[in-house]
């Protein structure tokens, strides 16, 4: 069993920095999608949420990716 590199610590860090970034985005987007005033200003919160998300999750895999190297 190897021990991580220095490279590989700060990369795990990082990656968990995105995840708590992409948990704060999907909790804001189910707030504003969970809202009961309605109003639509809401909607356009929480409609490209699921997007966003996904560019997130993509960011963070290519630099988990990079990590490897």
């Amino acid at each position: 069993m190897q021990a991580k590199t220095s490279k590989e610590n700060r990369f795990e860090l990082i990656v968990i920095g995105i995840a708590l970034l992409a948990f704060v985005v999907g909790l804001v987007g189910h707030l504003a999608g969970a809202s009961f005033a309605n109003f639509d200003t809401f909607g356009y919160i929480a409609a490209p949420i699921p997007l966003i998300l996904a560019i997130i999750a993509f960011v963070a895999y290519k630099i988990a990716a990079s990590a490897e190297d």
